[in-house]
């Protein structure tokens, strides 16, 4: 056998693999020998690996015992990742099992007449055990992953399936547990009424559990307590795990502590400690029992502060420093609360929920306080340090969001105050002031320099330590790694010379970044620190410090430009965001008095009259509505509040516009595409700043599609929705420019329904895009739409390369051109004569693109350097153009 074709016989099995099928009868011994060896060697360690991935999540799950406990752990964003392992294990375990041991043909069938069990035997869908446990055990491991759509399918595809086994019922609570999970309460609540009113639903304990729990469940996710209590004494008394058993128990005491009923909730926390539970839910518990107690005031304090001075509770004083805080805070001693709620978030280690909760209680507080720079500053904590299941989770996510827009445009102000007030200082006195920046930065690396040569004269000692000791040690192993003395000398050393590295690739480069094709797909090239100034400057130089100054009139124009933006964000933020009023007035008058010269000076006075209007404050309205009277006698808002005839004169001037956009669109449905487009030059001057500047954008836009090429038709689409992305005809030229994009391998070659001009009929004049002649290593780039089968494709190419191209080292990879089109590429080419040959050849080999239309796609050879730029550029038109012109090709 040749070389050649080993080759190809190897690049089939890994492209296709090699799969092997048997038939299967439908005998006594077949079905004896297959529920064997589906069992021993595939389901057992399939449900081994899904026990497994449970007790991971029950031994890794980070309870927060401030907060209600979870009924179930399944389907928790906090568990769903940890045992994706395990399941996916358990998942292709089952899956051979069906694969290989399912039989689904009907056995023959006896002579004579047959029993009603027999009956039911011979109606069966599927006749191995383990294969129909095995479809059950698919839908719980994907509902363990928060695969829920699949899980869904799985577990419904066994309703259908398997409709008088015991796994139907198993099946359907789980469904009920899904649908529980993505909130569709009204189809859990059906199929658990359908299982509690079937009479001939399993009795033994593990449904019994898996149905009670699911029971409380629903209930709990309802915040139905007391609903919930009597399911989840009957899943205590029912369940197996321990775990499982304590977490119930610990819920019934919070329901209890919740209800107010401290007594019953005592009982059931004392329980949960007689059943010796983990330290930390047992710490807790021992917090929740002294609060619950006959103890008041100062003999609860110190009792919970004896706690601390524990060292066995030193990972658990974030529970103990809010449960403080929280007792002051209700005695109204705040200001120690707040030094309790402070100590909670520091202390905290290892429980994110709990340091979370923290910082939002601190986060309140200074909210409250009107304190907003502070509170976001907490808020911002608390959102990174809760899990998204928390209560009120996106109350936080919105507050957040509004309290950072409005902290981010603050910063803008004073960071542009600060270098306008800088850029204004007298030259010596600026310098002055540099200088000394300089100085303390030095300083500071000074100091630090010292401490680091101070830790590096304690390490040379510990290294001649450690060289003492293992001269005189003996040695733990012949070989180095055998040697604990030697590892850990070796290690230290390392540091020494190294400082602690990360396991990586490259580790001892300092610039670890290399050039990419994805790279240049996005525009990058090497640094160009021209581009920014301040890297090429060190930090100890003045320049470093005046690069950034606005220090000429352009520059402060632009300096405060920002501020003004900023001031106006702030203003909207506290009005419409934080419904602050007071502060919302302020910053509107702040405004109004920095930049009375602006357009936006009247703006805010007309919102501090409408904001006066809205409170009754009549005084302060007709005082604002005179300086804008007075100030801004033009402005439209002037002109609404002192004439009484402005909407209808307004309204009458939008008529006008209406008839003068109709009289364009007349033109352009009449395919008068050049009076169309002086119609819509002088629109666009007359009606700027309307509603209908971005209706004539559009149109514009559209006529130049009839009578320009694709590259301007894009362009005026692109530039449309970017300008006016909040418009329903920004929306539609966003649309449209979608489409193109998707659309434009068949525009190309003359297939698509957009009526504009081929790259033939396109003048060399309209490409803004230079390419290099074709010289040096060449690549030779297939595109096809991404719906297309990229794999099947690329095994083509692999095995046309294989039978013409043998001695050749050719690669063939893929990467997006944009959100429609995929590239395949094929490297290895030393110059452009072989890459036309190869192209060529591939165009002749119809197998190769047999999959695919052939409007869909498009070949080409292209230099590694034309490459990049094409990259970057993405229009395929100009490149073709190009291509055509500059190759010597067959046709």
């Amino acid at each position: 056998m040749s070389l050649k074709i080993v080759y190809k016989f190897l690049v089939l099995s890994i492209f296709l693999g090699l799969t092997a099928c048997s038939s299967k009868k439908n005998t006594t011994a077949s079905r004896a020998y297959h529920n064997l060896t589906a069992y021993y060697n595939y389901y057992y360690n399939a449900y081994d690996s899904y026990k497994s991935g449970i007790n991971r999540a029950d031994a890794a799950y980070q309870y927060n015992y401030t907060l209600p406990l979870p009924m179930l752990l399944v389907g928790d964003d906090q568990v769903s990742g940890s045992v994706t392992g395990e399941m996916d294990r358990a998942i292709n375990k089952c899956t051979a099992l069906i694969n290989r041991h399912s039989i689904t043909i009907k056995p023959q069938r006896k002579k004579g007449l047959i029993t009603g069990k027999e009956k039911e035997f011979y109606n069966q869908t599927e006749f191995v055990r383990w294969a129909r446990e095995s479809w059950l055990l698919v839908g719980q491991a994907q509902t363990w992953k928060g695969d829920f759509e699949k899980a869904r399918l799985t577990l419904e595809y066994i309703l259908i399936q398997f409709p008088n086994a015991t796994i139907w019922y198993h099946a359907q609570v789980w469904l009920a547990r899904v649908s529980i999970i993505t909130g569709d309460y009204v189809d859990a609540l059906d199929r658990l009424k359908s299982i509690d009113a079937n009479r001939r639903k399993p009795k033994d304990k593990e449904f019994v559990h898996l149905l009670s729990s699911t029971w409380a469940f629903y209930h709990l996710k309802q915040k139905q307590n007391s609903e919930a209590i009597p399911f989840i004494k009957k899943s205590i008394e029912n369940s197996n795990r321990k775990s499982d058993r304590l977490r119930y128990s610990y819920i019934l005491a919070q329901i209890q502590q919740q209800a107010g009923k401290n007594a019953e909730a005592t009982i059931y926390y004392k329980k949960v400690l007689r059943m010796n539970p983990p330290y930390e839910m047992a710490f807790s518990i021992r917090i929740k029992l002294i609060a619950l107690g006959n103890l008041q005031g100062e003999s609860l304090k110190r009792e919970l502060l004896r706690l601390a001075k524990d060292d066995k509770n030193k990972d658990y004083l974030d529970q103990l420093y809010y449960t403080l805080g929280s007792i002051e805070r209700q005695e109204g001693n705040i200001d120690k609360a707040i030094e309790y709620f402070t100590l909670s978030a520091k202390l905290s280690t290892v429980n994110n929920n709990q340091k979370g909760m923290s910082y939002l209680v601190l986060a309140d507080h200074f909210f409250g306080k009107l304190n907003y720079t502070t509170a976001q500053t907490y808020y911002d904590s608390a959102y990174n340090a809760l899990d998204k299941n928390f209560p009120d989770y996106q109350r936080l996510e919105v507050k957040n969001r509004h309290l950072t827009k409005l902290v981010d445009n603050l910063n803008i102000i004073k960071t542009e105050d600060s270098l306008l007030r800088v850029a204004n200082m007298p030259t010596k006195e600026r310098d002055a002031l540099i200088a000394k920046i300089i100085s303390d930065l030095q300083a500071e690396e000074q100091k630090a320099k010292a401490l680091e040569q101070e830790e590096r004269q304690q390490s040379m000692l510990y290294q001649e330590s450690q060289r003492n000791r293992m001269t005189n040690e003996p040695s733990g192993g012949k070989w180095y790694f055998y040697n604990p003395a030697s590892i850990s000398y070796g290690q230290s050393e390392f540091q020494m010379k190294w400082g602690k590295r990360k396991l990586e690739d490259n580790w001892r480069r300092k610039n670890k970044r290399i050039l990419s094709l994805d790279e240049l797909s996005d525009g990058s090239s090497v640094s160009d620190t021209s581009k920014n100034p301040q890297k090429q400057l060190s930090n100890k130089s003045p320049e470093y410090y005046l690069v950034n100054l606005p220090v000429n009139d352009s520059l402060k124009a632009l300096s405060n430009g920002r501020i003004l933006e900023a001031m106006e964000k702030v203003a909207e933020v506290y009005q419409n965001d934080l419904g602050d009023i007071n502060e919302a007035k302020m910053a509107y008058l702040k405004l109004a008095e920095r930049f009375a010269e602006t357009s936006q000076a009247s703006t805010a006075y007309y919102n501090l009259y409408k904001l006066s209007v809205l409170h009754n404050s009549n005084t302060e309205a007709q005082s604002y509505k005179n300086m804008l009277l007075q100030k801004y006698p033009t402005s439209p808002y002037s002109l609404l509040l002192s004439n009484p005839n402005y909407v209808e004169e307004l309204n009458r001037k939008q008529n006008e516009g209406n008839e003068f956009y109709e009289r364009a669109y007349q033109y352009y449905t009449s395919n008068n595409y050049a009076e169309a487009l002086k119609l819509i030059s002088e629109g666009v001057v007359r009606f700027k700043g309307t509603e209908l500047e971005p209706k004539f954008r559009l149109l514009e836009a559209l006529c130049l599609g009839k009578t320009s090429d694709l590259r301007t038709f894009k362009a005026a689409l692109d530039n449309t929705s970017k300008a006016f992305p909040n418009t329903e005809q920004g929306q539609l030229a966003s649309s449209m420019y979608s489409y193109l994009e998707q659309r434009e391998l068949q525009l190309i070659s003359g297939e698509a329904g957009i009526d504009v001009p081929q790259p033939e009929e396109i003048a060399d004049s309209l490409s803004k895009v230079v390419y290099n002649s074709p010289s040096g290593e060449h690549m030779f780039i297939l595109l096809v739409p991404k719906r297309s089968d990229i794999n099947q494709l690329k095994f083509n190419i692999v095995s046309f390369n294989v039978d013409y191209f043998i001695e050749t080292d050719l690669s063939v990879a893929n990467q997006p051109l944009n959100d429609f089109v995929e590239i395949i590429t094929v490297t290895g080419f030393r110059d452009e004569k072989l890459a036309v040959k190869y192209y060529n050849l591939i165009k002749q080999n119809e197998r190769v693109f047999s999959i695919v239309r052939k409007e869909d796609y498009q070949i080409f050879a292209i230099s590694i350097e034309n490459f990049a730029v094409f990259l970057t550029d993405k229009s395929v038109a100009d490149y073709l153009r190009f291509f055509k012109e500059n190759y010597s090709t067959e046709n």
